[in-house]
């Protein structure tokens, strides 16, 4: 279990209201992207804001560049902390091969995505000659499975601007507030960072969210 706390029940302005269903986050990305530490973000901001929070992690790739699902699901009850198949609200793809991978708990009748295309291709590709597909491929695939989908080069953004791809994940989650993809409260999230991030990574990483809420393709 991620977070959990009592619940009140009340709607996000400009969201979509969380009191009489379950709503489903899964984040995806690999290790070192920081994966785990935007899970508890969103967590964090949903708790913030009265919701039940559940969800699973898997830890144990982290150290090796492995795949990290992590699965939250907020709600006024909520009872599981997996997502059922085809029936993830939102899929957080902080890397777009792993956001691909996901696919089978989207459904194109349900299922926003947001992907930061920043690839991150794994040591036994490279290793083995494999052929890691391209944006285009990725983009066709997850099509089959995305009511809607926005795709944000935010690691890349973000190494410019603040000369490390790590606050991406940051901006990624600003994007999807901002596309009403996640029914969570900007003022919620930035407090859930004060909790939540280094003292020397905060002032970066509530830029890089609000660089999400104001991004535009």
């Amino acid at each position: 279990m991620l977070a959990d706390s009592s619940s009140r029940g009340n709607k996000t302005k400009g969201g979509m209201e969380v009191n009489s269903m379950v709503f489903n986050i899964l984040l995806t990305g690999v290790g070192g992207e920081g994966v785990l530490f935007t899970s508890v973000i969103v967590a964090r901001a949903a708790n913030l804001e009265g919701y039940e929070v559940r969800g699973t992690q898997l830890h144990g790739l982290a150290q090796r560049g492995g795949q990290i699902p992590t699965h939250l699901r907020i709600g006024k009850e909520v009872y599981s902390p997996t997502i059922p198949r085809g029936e993830a609200d939102l899929i957080l793809g902080l890397e777009p091969v792993e956001a691909a991978r996901e696919c089978y708990f989207a459904s194109k009748k349900r299922t926003c995505f947001v992907v930061d295309t920043y690839p991150i291709v794994p040591v036994y590709t490279r290793l083995l000659k494999e052929k890691y597909p391209g944006m285009d491929e990725i983009r066709r695939f997850i099509s089959g499975f995305a009511k809607n989908a926005v795709y944000v080069n935010a690691s890349n953004i973000c190494a410019e601007r603040f000369g490390d791809p790590i606050y991406g994940n940051t901006m990624a989650v600003g994007v999807a507030v901002s596309r009403g993809m996640l029914p969570l409260r900007k003022k919620s999230l930035i407090e859930a960072l004060k909790e939540t991030a280094g003292k020397r990574e905060l002032e970066n990483d509530i830029k890089a969210l609000r660089m999400g809420f104001e991004y535009k393709e």
